[in-house]
């Protein structure tokens, strides 16, 4: 079931060195942009009550994915889309999308998380390919006082008291634009959002834009969204038959502090607000310099909903915030502090497990966990130069962030590297989605494999299983049905086996894993 080395070699030369017909000059230039810790259903274009124009804009004129995964957390999902390997880091064995398309004449920039190395001197973007970095080291910040904030390689301060992460995030992307343009070289530019992240921070008049909306709880809002996708033709009810709530949801009808709850949805629909005026911003600068046209803007989540509910100090999160606020002689409201409201730079909360399930809507779990609800996100990509599927469609087809690897390389015309800057380099495990832009179904059939926080999982074909723990592997025949509902695993044990073998064959030994052994 599984290859060897030598294989993915091989395949790795093919995906990159034999592509026919891409011309140098006419290659485009890519843009990555990710979001942090949101729902299936957040967005406007996936049926969700946020406003989202400019991302709806986008997935009018380019093409959605409803079936689109990633590593289920947010450290192994940028390891994994940056390398196109699975992965929980960049080790030197690995090399970098920026990497290769810069030694194919591409000029690289990053803004905003990294959270891949805590040294920007040392294991920051700047020495994994990017030209230029603004953003922040950590991985979790306040976003009125965000910490490890650093351009290129060093540290420095926020502009001021009123500066918004996120509205930051966007003008800088929009900078780097900017001076790409001057250049006649193509570029590669990842735009990795810290929003809909904890803390609940957000611009108090964009929080008041939504505080009616929420007033009927999560389980209305989980029944409205699913019938608005219903509407909108995103999903159907035979193949996304809506599951039960998870078992943590509780009654909204017998739950206290219903106002201090609506107020923290509310945050969290204004800051996926920001991050859509920030890609506002983006886009308008790519328009203005004239690279909109032949610009492929890819755009994904990092994993599904958020359930974590946060105290002391937010697992060392908001250490800077709590001894900042000791030295004023203020306290800062840590969690589900219920008589703060939440949202100013004295407090540090989150959404929590009740709203996370309305987030995701329909899909099962949340983010950690490697069911749809955590590892199975929207996507949307937009490049009117290039795209021959359908504009405003919705595709059938299958992606997987370890798929930008290929992807870029094929559209930057560049060889993935067997060795590189003195290294051994393990090959790349991606497939490249130029298939599905050209408005075909994709290679249903090519694997991929989940490995994060005790729960795994493989999907191929018509198939996925799912194993929690030490339990039995669950078996879903998401042709029939997407939601996970359904266990066949008693019924077609053979098929448990054949996919059972493929995740052993990767995550089965550390051994084989540090060799680099993939999946078919």
């Amino acid at each position: 079931m599984s290859v060897s080395t030598l294989d993915l070699r091989v395949l790795s030369l093919i995906f990159f060195a034999f592509l026919g017909g891409v011309n140098a000059g006419e290659r485009p230039n890519i843009l990555v942009i990710l979001t942090d810790d949101m729902g299936f259903s957040d967005l406007g274009c996936f049926g969700g009550e946020i406003e989202t124009p400019n991302l709806d804009s986008l997935a009018a004129g380019g093409l959605r994915f409803t079936e689109f995964y990633n590593t289920a957390r947010c450290w192994p999902t940028r390891a994994t889309l940056l390398s196109g390997r699975y992965s929980d880091g960049l080790s030197r064995q690995q090399v970098t999308i920026p990497e290769v398309l810069r030694k194919a004449g591409y000029e690289t920039g990053m803004v905003g998380k990294w959270h891949l190395g805590k040294n920007p001197k040392e294991d920051g973007p700047v020495q994994r390919g990017f030209d230029q970095f603004y953003g922040t080291m950590a991985g979790a910040n306040s976003y009125w006082d965000p910490e490890s904030l650093t351009r290129n390689t060093e540290a420095i301060e926020p502009e001021g008291e009123d500066s918004y992460y996120t509205d930051t995030i966007g003008a800088e992307a929009a900078q780097q634009i900017e001076a790409f343009a001057k250049s006649e070289k193509p570029f590669f530019q990842y735009v990795a959002f810290t929003a809909g992240h904890w803390p609940l921070h957000a611009p108090e008049a964009t929080i008041q834009k939504y505080l009616e909306r929420y007033q009927g709880g999560w389980g209305k809002l989980r029944a409205e969204r699913y019938a608005r996708m219903i509407k909108m033709g995103i999903i159907n009810k035979e193949q996304w038959p809506l599951p039960a709530p998870e078992k943590r949801v509780q009654d909204w009808e017998t739950i206290d502090h219903k106002e201090w709850r609506v107020r923290n949805q509310a945050i969290y629909a204004a800051m996926v607000d920001h991050m859509d005026q920030a890609v506002g911003k983006i886009v308008a600068q790519l328009k203005k310099t004239g690279q909109f046209e032949n610009t492929l803007i890819v755009y994904a989540h990092d994993n599904g909903a958020c359930a974590e509910h946060l105290s002391g100090n937010a697992w060392n999160t908001a250490n800077l915030v709590l001894e900042k606020a000791k030295k004023d002689g203020e306290t800062v409201a840590v969690g589900d502090v219920y008589d703060v409201p939440m949202g100013g730079p004295l407090t540090f909360g989150s959404v929590g497990h009740n709203w996370a399930s309305a987030q995701n809507t329909p899909m099962r779990r949340y983010k950690a966990n490697v069911y749809n609800g955590g590892a199975c996100t929207p996507a949307i990509m937009h490049w009117p130069a290039g795209m021959k599927a359908k504009r405003g469609s919705i595709s059938s087809g299958r992606g997987h962030v370890v798929d930008l690897m290929a992807t870029c390389g094929e559209l930057a015309d560049a060889r993935y590297p067997e060795n590189f800057e003195g290294r051994t380099i393990a090959p790349h495990e991606s497939q490249s989605l130029i298939p599905i832009i050209e408005g075909g179904p994709g290679d249903r059939n090519h694997a991929y494999l989940f490995n994060h926080s005790n729960t795994h999982a493989v999907v191929k074909g018509d198939f996925k299983i799912v194993r929690e723990g030490k339990g039995d592997w669950a078996l879903y025949n998401l042709a029939k049905e997407r939601t996970e509902i359904t266990d066949l695993a008693e019924k077609s044990p053979e098929i448990v086996e054949e996919l059972a073998e493929l995740w052993e064959a990767r995550w089965g030994s550390q051994k084989k894993l540090e060799m680099g052994v993939g999946c078919s």
